[in-house]
């Protein structure tokens, strides 16, 4: 994926298939079975 893709990504915003996290520099304990969700819909 290159930056491009990205930007395109975060101009069209949220919908079906497209949902943003926030996450710092360090995952938090949640974040990895958010991820796992995600791929489980």
């Amino acid at each position: 994926m290159m930056v491009r893709d990205i930007d395109e990504m975060l101009e069209q915003g949220e919908g079906l298939s497209v949902e943003f996290k926030r996450c710092g520099a360090v995952p938090e304990k949640d974040t990895f079975e958010t991820v796992c969700s995600f791929a489980n819909r």
